[in-house]
Order: C-alpha cells, then structure tokens, then sequence
C-alpha cells in the first residue's frame, strides 16, 4: 500500500530493532481539550486521551510531572497521548462514542548511520497528521504515517486487497474492531519544543516515514513513538460511507492525527533506550521499565482536574458533533446556536467539613458501618457523605461504585489499617472521574459536624483516628467496576428515590447478594451467598404464613429492573411473608410479592415488559424471609407471587430453563464455552470488571475482548469479570448446576451463580497475563511484521 524508500535489509534491522508496548492503555478522559493546540482554551473537537491524571487545557511539564497517577502502567511516565474521538453515526443522524483504547509502542531505530537515539526533551510537544486533510498523497511520509487496520482474527480475508491496511476508512466493518494508527516523526531540530504549526520542530527520516537517518535541518534522532487506537467498531451496524466519523467531522479518516506532550522522567526513559536491547515488545524484558511497572496504578487512574462542561454523547446518543464540526459530506450546518462551554471539576467535590480518609478492609463478621446503607445508580461520594450527614452519622463510607454506608465508628472487625489506594477500584456509578471503594473495600470520608442527631446503634466497635493517613489522591480511581454486595437496611428514602407518592422507602435491587461479599455473617443485612443456605436447596413455593387470610399463592416469577410489581414497595429488616401480604392489603393492592427474602412489592397488575412475569421453577424462590426461616420469601430476580383470592390473574408464562453454563450456543467467533469455574474472594479473573442490569453473555465476551483479554467469566446475573488467566486460586472446575442464574439480560441464558463463574475462552489465545496487554495484535502493522 505505501511506498516503501528502504531497502529490505534497513526493513530487516527496522523490525527486529528494541521496542516496547504499553498495551491496553486506558484512557484517562474523553473530553474537548487540547493543551498543544488549543492552550487555555476550550478545543475544537472530542479527544480519546490515555496517560497523566494532570492533563488539562495547559502543558506545564513540571506541573504535567506532578499528576497523581497515569494510565500508562510505567508510573513515571506521565506523558499524555491523545487523537479525536471516532463516533458512530446511525441511518437517523445520531451519533453515539465508539469505545477505545490505546497500545502506545516506543520504538529504538537508529536507521543505516547508526544514530544516537535520544529520550524526548523536557516540554517537548508535537503533532502527527492533519486534521483539515481529506485527501491522501502516497508520496507525503506525512501522509504515510496515518493509517487504518481492519481485524478479523478468523484469516478469512487474508491476502484481500480490500482488508490490506489502508490510509483511510474501509468501505466494510471489521469483525473484531478497526486500528487507527499513527506515527509521530523522530527527528528533533535540537532547539525548539514546539512551533506554530506544532509540527515544523520535528521532521520524519530520509527514508522512510518510520526508520532512517535525520536531516540536517533536524539532526537529533529521539526515540520513535507509535499509536495504535483500537476503535471497537464491531459493536455497531455499518450502513456505508459516513458511518464512522471522527469528532472533527472526517468521515474519510484522512483527517485522523494525534497528539503528544510529554511528562517523562527523562532519565529513566535515556536509560531505557539505552539498556533494553533485549526488549521486543514486553515491557517486562526492560529492567528499568520492568522496576517500576504499577498496572494496579494504571487501572485504578482517574482524572485528577476538570472537564468540558457539554454532553459528547457518552450516557446516549447525540445529535450533533460536539464543538462546530459539521460532517463530512452531509448537510450545512451554523454555528451559529453553539454557546461555549465552561470547564467544571471532574470529580465532584465534599460537602462542606467532609474529608477522605483512605481505603480500608470491610469488617470480618459484618459491615464497617452498619448502621445506615443505601444504594443510588447515580452514586458519588459527595452524595454518600450527605446522605450520612444528614442522618448524623460522621462516617461515610461508599463501595462498589454504587453503596452508601453510614456509622459513627468502624464495627465488626473492621481495620483500621488503610490500604493501598489502587485497593479501592471502582468507579463511582454517579461519576466516573472518582472511586467508590472496590471488592468488599470501603472509600472511607469522616466529618466532625454531620449536621443532625445521629441514630442509635450497638456493635462492636473500633473508632477512627483523625489522624489517619490521607489517599494518594481521591483523583486514584480504576477502571472497571464490580458489582453490588449486599443488602440495605429499610429507609426512608434515598437522594434518587422515587415520588414519596408512589413509595414510602426506596427501591430495592435485588441484588443483595453477590460473590463480593466474603463475610461470613452480615449483621444488618443478610447476604443469600453467606446466609440462609441450608434452605437453598428446597423445591417449595414460600407458602402462605398462617392466618393471611383471602390470600393464596400464585408460584415463583421472573423479576427484573423495571419491576413485575412497581406500585409500591419497601423492605425491612422482620419481614415475613404476613408482613409483606398485610402491607399490601392495607395499600389496597390485590397483588403482593416478596423478593430476595426482605423485599416487599405490592400492585394491582403484572409489569411483563422485557420478560418479567414469567413462570419460574419453585426452586429458584429459595431465599428464607429474613424473619421467618421457615418461610421462603422469593430469590435473586425471582418473586414469590401471591394474590387476592377475590380476583382473577392469568398464569405466568413459562419461561423457558436457562442453558447451562457449557452447551451455549451463538457465541462470538473465536469463542466457546468451557463450563462452570470456582471464583474467590480476589477474583479468579482480576485484570477487568463491569456490572450491568442488562448483562448477556454477548456484551461480556465482547467487553473482554475488546480489552484484549482471552478469558470472560459471568457471575451473579450482572457481573462480567475478564483476564487472560487464572489468578488467586480461582478457576478450579465446578458442577454446572453451580452456576444457576439467569442473565439479568437474557432470562434464557446462565450468568453464573454464587461465587460461580459461567467462563468463556478464546480459541488459541496467546497472550500472556504477565506482558504487556496489546489491544487487536493479531494484524501487525505494516512494518512489524
């Protein structure tokens, strides 16, 4: 495809030279900024930008080197790398982000002279391709070094001019995602960091846009640098010319380029130029780099300064491109009603007398703080600290991106030791530029004026010293979230709860159970993976308590977000299947079920949307009520039904069985099923996490995958969790009966069970857990190979 100036050997030595790769790098922010070429300002168009915690809309390098943290798993890099957002445009104009992620590769290449290669400068900033370009000259190294791979790991279009890289957009979709690459020139002009045009201080080599030797108008030879942005575009419907664009409006890709700025520690980065002859990719097989590997910093990461203040389409499709950046090829459009944006924190700051604390352990035989919980899918800790204020308790504490749990003092075994800050890993679900604690790990806040009379408790107990050692920086977030761990004590609402018109308390979830939890008794709130478990196993409908009279039972239901039952509902800490039945008749429902054992919901008509509603086995009704073990009151997702005797229901629909865990068909290719696995308390998979009410066996594989990971594991009904091996003991094989729950998405699916992994595995993966992770490596650039 591109002209090639070098001879077969200079190639030769050019592939096999030193090089290492920060694979899989995610990214710290999306947003509209540009500190090269838009300074102080706010930029043109949406970047996708990996690296410093400290990036902002000025390049201070001091100030660049003093971030808290970076996603590029070598720490003292605290460069920032960045290229325009690609979105997907759908046949109704709408634009939707396309996931991303970044491989970031250093290459040594002194050319045919044999050059010095040096480490970049101190405030070196330059830029690679044309924005504004939407033609392509093959003779322009410029122009060579922006280019397109389409992957199909299936080699089925090996050898097809039509799927040979290219230096623009495919005229089809790529089954496993598209790279957009980028080369940045390596030749320095020895004097200025940067220029006007951002790109006059540097100049690609004699020969070639990616090995040679340097002019004399730009005589320092520095390391070279490559991206590949890996644009899962495999997750969207491809309609033709037009259906990706870039945030700039490009729908060529011509106009694809990308950015850097560095934060290196200069020192280290010669060191490793000059050392690492062995190193072919691996960080790993560079000592000095290898010595200060933190991947636990670089997914725990987050954006420590402020963002643009605009929706670029991350929550739900937008109609517009962010910034005046009409399409490519489509309609005029004004600029005219674009107003500028302002800046706003990227994580949202404490009430006013609160402070964080640190990461700490949860309690060995119950919660740290058990005296007030809630949950809110809009989750932040700033809502956590006045949710606990407000009810005058000076702990708050916030766990697995969206729990809220509220004390005077640390219970239950708690310690008081804090942890590392890459321990609590979860994005907060209200904001995902900050932390909300991690696996059964608490981010813990402390106020001395909660502002309101505390409610009475007793536990034992463990106070807080004021004294206790501050995080890192509540900017230390991670990348992926886990799920939900435990049941809520009964409330009186919640930030987020619904009109006190339609319900007293807040609603539940129905998971209050999931594998997080390791404890072995919950005080508070009893958890179905610790408690309960010798009636588990009964194949009984939770009958009718005595003396409930003109009611009977109905049988065991699917459940589901929106709620079978939405009219009314709470939850308590003694109900009882009377209880619940009683509530609902004094409401003047007709329709009453119990869910996940202290869970009460109460109506006059079946929701059936989304496959609510459906007939269940007796057996998957198989939580005791929390104050009566002798009564089963519903499951996880599952309704234990019961009407009035006076009215008339149909019967649920059967739903059908879900498949088990090993014989699932209409996998992604490259994809099969190897049955049911043993999680522990660490994760058996441990690289990445997400939960989703949604949750299907496609959306996991594809999360993994994605992420270039060869193993996807289910758990609990929401929970995907992906690595590239075992870890922690984890993975032994486990009866399929074992992992029993449907998908929170596909009620015909399994997604695990209680610490029980419904696990999935890449044909022929080879990628190692402990390299450097490569995003869509299995199509080589044209010069890697």
């Amino acid at each position: 495809m591109f002209s090639k100036l070098i001879s077969l050997a200079a190639l030769a030595t050019a592939v096999n030279a030193e090089h290492w790769i920060f694979g899989g790098s995610k990214l710290i922010a999306q947003t509209r900024l540009d500190s090269i070429v838009n300074p102080n300002a706010i930029g043109t168009h949406v970047h996708a930008i990996v690296g410093a915690s400290g990036f902002s809309n000025v390049y201070d390098p001091d100030e660049l080197m003093k971030s808290n943290c970076t996603t590029i798993p070598v720490q003292p890099d605290k460069s920032n790398y960045w290229a325009p957002q690609m979105y997907h445009h759908d046949q109704q104009g709408m634009l939707t982000p396309i996931q991303t992620g970044f491989n970031i590769y250093y290459l040594v290449r002194n050319g045919p002279k044999n050059e010095k290669v040096h480490a970049f400068p101190k405030g070196l900033r330059m830029l690679a391709g044309d924005t504004a370009r939407r033609t392509y000259n093959a003779s322009s190294f410029a122009d060579q070094a922006v280019s397109f791979v389409c992957l199909d790991y299936s080699g089925s279009h090996n050898n097809d001019p039509d799927w040979a890289e290219r230096p623009n957009f495919f005229d089809h979709n790529c089954p496993n995602g598209m790279r957009a690459q980028v080369f940045f020139p390596s030749c320095w002009d020895g004097k200025n960091l940067d220029s006007p045009d951002h790109k006059s201080h540097m100049a690609y080599p004699v020969q070639a846009y990616n090995t040679g030797d340097c002019p004399d108008s730009h005589p320092v030879h520095l390391v070279s640098l490559f991206y590949e942005m890996f644009v899962s575009v495999d997750q969207f419907d491809y309609h033709g010319a037009g259906t990706w664009v870039l945030a700039n409006g490009d729908t060529t890709g011509y106009g694809h380029h990308g950015d850097f700025q560095n934060g290196w520690d200069i020192d280290l980065l010669q060191e490793a130029i000059d050392t690492c002859t062995a190193a072919q990719g691996n960080v790993m097989d560079c000592p000095p780099l290898k010595a200060v590997f933190d991947q636990d910093a670089a997914d725990a990461c987050v954006l420590q300064t402020s963002l643009v203040d605009e929706d670029i389409g991350l929550t739900a499709p937008i109609s517009r491109l962010p910034g005046c950046n009409p399409i490519y090829g489509g309609k005029a459009e004004s600029c005219a009603d674009f107003a500028t944006p302002q800046l706003v924190p990227a994580q949202t700051p404490l009430p006013s007398g609160w402070t964080e604390l640190g990461c700490i352990a949860e309690g060995t035989n119950g919660r740290a703080l058990p005296a007030l919980q809630m949950k809110d899918p809009k989750m932040t800790k700033a809502m956590c600290a006045s949710y606990c204020g407000s009810h005058g308790y000076k702990l708050a504490g916030v766990e697995f991106s969206d729990e809220c749990y509220c004390d005077n003092a640390v219970k239950n075994g708690a310690s008081t030791s804090f942890l590392s800050w890459t321990e609590c890993s979860a994005h907060c679900a209200g904001n995902n530029n900050e932390i909300c604690g991690g696996a059964a790990k608490l981010s813990l806040l402390s106020t001395a004026n909660p502002g309101a009379a505390p409610v009475s408790s007793s536990s034992s107990a463990t106070s807080v010293s004021s004294a206790a050692p501050k995080p890192v920086s509540s900017a230390n977030a991670p990348s992926s979230v886990s799920a939900s761990s435990v049941a809520r004590t009964s409330v009186a609402a919640t930030p987020s709860a619904p009109s006190a018109a339609t319900t007293s308390v807040a609603r539940t979830s129905s998971v209050a159970a999931t594998s997080a939890v390791h404890t072995s008794s919950v005080t508070a709130a009893a958890s179905s993976a610790t408690a309960h478990t010798s009636a588990a196993a009964s194949s009984a409908a939770a009958p009718v308590a005595s003396g409930t009279a003109g009611w009977t039972s109905v049988g065991c239901i699917t459940d589901n977000t929106a709620r079978v039952l939405n009219e009314y509902s709470y939850e308590s800490e003694t109900l009882t299947a009377d209880s619940c039945l009683a509530s609902c008749a004094a409401k003047g429902y007709s329709l009453a079920g119990i869910e996940f054992g202290q869970e009460c919901y109460c109506g006059n008509s079946l929701k059936t949307q989304n496959g609510a509603g459906k007939a269940l086995a007796a057996s998957s009704c198989n939580v005791p009520c929390i104050a009566d073990s002798n009564t089963l009151c519903g499951g996880t997702w599952a309704l234990s039904l019961f009407k009035r005797s006076t009215i008339a229901i149909s019967d649920p629909v059967p739903s059908p069985a879900p498949s088990n865990s090993t014989n699932v068909s209409d996998l992604p290719s490259g994809w099969s099923a190897v049955g049911c696995a043993k999680d522990v308390p660490g994760r058996a998979l441990n690289v990445d996490a997400y939960t989703s009410e949604q949750m299907t066996i496609g959306a996991c594989i594809a999360h993994c995958a994605a992420r270039g990971h060869s193993m996807a594991g289910l758990e609990y009904a929401r929970e995907c969790y992906c690595g590239n091996a075992f870890a922690n003991g984890g993975g032994a094989p486990l009866a399929d009966a074992q992992c029993d729950m449907a998908c929170a998405g596909d009620a015909g699916k399994v997604c695990g069970g209680r610490m029980a992994l419904s696990l999935f595995k890449k044909t022929a993966a080879k990628r190692s857990a402990h390299k450097a992770r490569h995003f869509g490596r299995a199509h080589a650039h044209s010069d890697m190979l």
